[in-house]
């Protein structure tokens, strides 16, 4: 009888808030339609939530804290427990018999990039977010054996620091649209009290100053003085929540502002009666969210940074606006309150694109075709001297102080959330 071939097991790693937003999203419908023919997934992560919603999919997980070293909090020299994770990954690798190692992020890398070369194993990262310099050498970024960003924006930081093409990829996140339809809409209009003739604005994410939501409540501030019956509601909690609460105060638009806090049903509501869908992000390295309202057939009205583009086409599935303009932003609303027929072209446009070009299937198979190409090419495998090019490391440091000698000071203001 021929031999059945088993299961490769592939260990993956997220390192993340306790919370399940974007990056937690993507790494558990990945998880989800994984061929576990194939693949046998082990998770160690950092975050209860997440190991909770792991478990709920029948998949081994580990959950401790992941000290960094030179991270960005206290203790910041942790030795002793950045030893513990080594040993806790060498555990897990001889545990399950690991074969690949697939971080969800970057900051997991600066002790995976040890064990896998101590194994001798493949090590990719899905990145979801750009990094600045201090952190993609920290983390040793630039000594993986695959790369895979989510959008140009972020592959194109490894392929500036004179990374070799081949091992910078970009796969799209993927949008699982059985989740999204999963369940029944929620009405918002009946929720909040809403009548049908308010025009219902809905916007989603972390309340921090990257996520823009004080200019969507300027953009309304505007649109209200142009008699345009607006409402605006946004879904999410952060730090920024108190300034916003002030700004809404401030402006006297308790009655048309609202803040729901962090929700787990956003795809019932954003089927219940919304619309259009608004981003104010400083930046954002793709939008999962904004794919999301799109395969509900929601117009978006979104700025024109990062990936976004990659994600909204202007005039085509929605509504592109220069960042930071509160009065852009105002005239895309008033635009598509007097063009009903525009939202439900728009609507309907991106809902097709999503379908086309950003389902989970289509992730997947990507990210599978990754794992085959490594796997079978030995070449991908990483020992102590393999990817690591003294050349990479000066050209990217000489680039970064060239930039920073010619920019003026507030293009090098590191980004915090």
């Amino acid at each position: 009888m021929p031999l059945t071939k088993s299961a490769t097991a592939i260990l993956f790693v997220h390192y993340g808030d306790d919370w399940i937003r974007g990056s937690e999203r993507c790494l558990l419908d990945l998880l989800t339609h994984l061929d576990r023919a194939q693949y046998t997934p082990v998770v160690w992560c950092n975050s209860d939530k997440m190991a909770q919603q792991v478990r709920q999919l029948h998949i081994e997980v580990v959950c401790q804290p992941f000290p960094l070293l030179l991270g960005w909090s206290a203790p910041r020299l942790d030795f002793l427990g950045f030893w513990q994770l080594l040993r806790q990954a060498c555990d897990l690798i001889e545990q399950h018999s690991i074969g690949l190692i697939h971080s969800n992020s970057g900051a997991p890398c600066q002790w995976l990039n040890i064990v896998a070369r101590r194994f001798r194993l493949p090590l990719v990262a899905h990145l979801h977010c750009r990094y600045p310099l201090r952190d993609r050498l920290t983390f040793g970024l630039h000594h993986l054996s695959r790369i895979l960003a989510v959008s140009q924006p972020v592959a194109q930081q490894y392929l500036g620091d004179s990374l070799a093409s081949n091992r910078v990829f970009v796969i799209s996140n993927g949008i699982d649209k059985q989740r999204v339809n999963a369940n029944a809409p929620l009405s918002i209009r009946e929720l909040l009290g809403l009548s049908a003739s308010d025009l219902v604005l809905v916007s989603a994410g972390s309340l921090i100053e990257r996520k823009g939501m004080d200019i969507l409540i300027d953009a309304l501030d505007l649109v209200r003085q142009q008699g345009v019956p607006a409402k605006l509601v946004i879904i999410g909690e952060g730090c920024c929540h108190s300034q916003l609460v002030q700004q809404i105060a401030r402006l006297k638009l308790t009655r048309q502002v609202f803040l729901l806090g962090e929700r787990t049903d956003l795809a019932r509501l954003l089927a219940g009666g919304v619309d259009v869908f608004l981003s104010g992000a400083r930046e954002e390295v793709f939008g999962l969210v904004l794919a999301e309202a799109g395969l509900l057939a929601l117009p978006v009205i979104a700025p024109a940074v990062g990936g976004i583009p990659e994600v909204v086409v202007h005039n085509h599935s929605g509504l592109l606006v220069p960042p930071n303009a509160p009065v852009h932003t105002a005239q895309a609303i008033s635009l598509l309150y007097r063009q009903p027929e525009l939202r439900q072209r728009l609507g309907l446009t991106a809902k097709a694109r999503i379908e086309q070009l950003f389902l989970i299937q289509r992730n997947v198979q990507a990210v599978e075709s990754c794992y085959r190409q490594m796997l079978n090419h030995p070449a991908h495998q990483l020992c102590w001297f393999s990817h690591w090019s003294p050349t990479v490391a000066i050209s990217t440091i000489i680039k970064f102080v060239r930039n920073k000698l010619s920019a003026s000071p507030f293009q090098f203001k590191q980004r915090k959330d």
